[in-house]
């Protein structure tokens, strides 16, 4: 049996659309989350409705930070959110106007920034450490061809 596909004018209303969380989904229906973060009530997400359709009684949420980078997926019902209005279609200061809360700090959030800081850094000197052995290794040759006898 064929789904009805939808037309281009209710595929971009299902799309135009920013909701508020009233309450968050069980985990089940969680696809994302970031670590420190987690779905709160009160976040505000954006509709991106599955092709060609969402469940029925379901809706398709994304959450933004501040700087558009996407923090969680989930599906709710649609009791356990509400419709705020339309996406907007410009930005003040290049900022989103509706991101979700920011995390609550945690010990997991403080360990998983230490170590993105000591992992980049251990590239930079992995990638430093190359260099220089590569130029030991065939810097000297370079010159050696290079002085006339």
């Amino acid at each position: 049996m064929k789904e009805a596909s939808c037309s281009p004018q209710e595929a971009e209303a299902a799309w135009n659309r920013i909701f508020e969380v009233l309450r968050p989904p069980p985990c089940e229906r969680v696809q994302l989350v970031r670590p420190g973060y987690r779905i709160q009530a009160g976040d505000f997400a954006w509709a991106s409705p599955r092709w060609p359709r969402d469940e029925a009684g379901m809706v398709r949420l994304t959450g933004y930070n501040k700087k558009m980078l996407n923090i969680w997926y989930a599906e709710f019902e649609l009791s356990e959110i509400r419709f705020v209005g339309p996406k907007p279609t410009s930005y003040p200061d290049g900022q989103n106007p509706f991101p979700v809360k920011p995390p609550t700090p945690s010990a997991a959030l403080f360990f998983g920034h230490l170590r993105l800081a000591f992992t980049s850094r251990w590239h930079w000197w992995k990638a430093r450490h190359i260099r220089r052995q590569n130029l030991l290794k065939h810097g000297n040759v370079a010159k050696e061809k290079q002085t006339p006898l």
